[in-house]
């Protein structure tokens, strides 16, 4: 996007205020977030390489009108992080606590990811166009990272560089020797692979069957951008930044440990959520998530 695009599009995002509408959360059988909505609209179809600023625009409009608590306030970075998420939208608010500096991250996919009946496919897909598509959801995901570095143009967003994991108290053994020393994450990135990283991070933060229902469904750790993230399940900025401002020092308190006190207070917002598993229209295994606090 050209500079004046983006700039355009996040005036409109730094004035808005308003609720989102009802829906239920959900992930899919590839592990995949959305939010499903009692009403059906519609999501154009666009380049499948390289979506063009009107569409951009317009899919922010259908953002804004059904999840607006989630992008209020960011910034629209004007190409995907990773670069290889072509078709999703990458939201970012820079944000402080304590002494350090973190970063929300939300995207969002222009693309249909569920199964469509025929009468929900408006305008089939071409090689380099997606179709357009009748819908009743929004595919997305939530995360917070340790931030190092933003860089800006004007009061805009435009990229970021995440504070590298050092590993701290997550630590793995890369070969079960006794005579060798243990490695940390960081010098190991490029031989191990990323779900072992988490759940051995899951198991040093006690996050059992017992704490977090949903298993293997979703993980609310991750790495990202060579970066410890937290991720979350809820589209909303104001409500995420609520809950991790009790537990923020997860990511920046590894290398001395992390407090009980920040350890219970994550396991607490981790045993708000149930899990039911469900169908989807297609028949492919669905969960549906649900958060026990009312006040979330």
């Amino acid at each position: 996007m050209k500079v004046q695009d983006y700039q355009s599009i996040n005036r409109i995002l730094n004035e808005t205020s308003a609720k989102n509408k009802p829906g239920e959360i959900f992930v899919d059988n590839l592990h995949s977030p959305y939010i499903q909505f009692s009403e059906k609209f519609l999501i154009p179809g666009t380049s499948s390489t390289q979506p063009e600023f009107g569409d951009i625009k317009n899919f922010v409009q259908t953002v804004l009108k059904y999840i607006p608590e989630a992008i209020e306030g960011t910034c629209l970075l004007p190409e995907p992080r990773p670069k290889r998420e072509t078709g999703k939208l990458f939201f970012v608010r820079p944000m402080i606590f304590g002494s350090s500096r973190f970063l929300y991250v939300f995207s969002v996919d222009m693309l249909y990811l569920g199964g469509a009946g025929s009468d929900e496919i408006k305008k089939p897909g071409s090689q380099n166009m997606t179709p357009s598509i009748l819908t009743d959801r929004l595919y997305f995901q939530v995360k917070i990272i340790h931030l190092h570095s933003t860089k800006e143009v004007g009061e805009n967003v435009i990229d970021f560089q995440a504070k590298r994991f050092q590993g701290g108290i997550f630590r793995v053994e890369s070969e079960k020797d006794d005579n060798k020393p243990i490695r940390r994450f960081s010098e190991i990135f490029d031989e191990i692979d990323f779900s072992e990283t988490e759940s051995t991070i899951r198991e040093e933060l006690g996050i059992t069957p017992e704490v977090w229902k949903l298993g293997r469904i979703y993980s609310p750790i991750g790495i990202d951008y060579l970066s410890l993230s937290l991720r979350f399940l809820i589209p909303s900025l104001p409500k995420t930044i609520g809950q991790f401002r009790n537990f923020y020092p997860i990511l920046t308190e590894t290398e001395a440990g992390i407090p009980e006190e920040t350890l219970n207070k994550y396991h607490e917002y981790l045993s708000s959520f149930e899990v039911e598993r469900t169908q989807s229209k297609s028949g492919n295994i669905l969960w549906k998530v649900i958060q026990k606090s009312s006040d979330n």
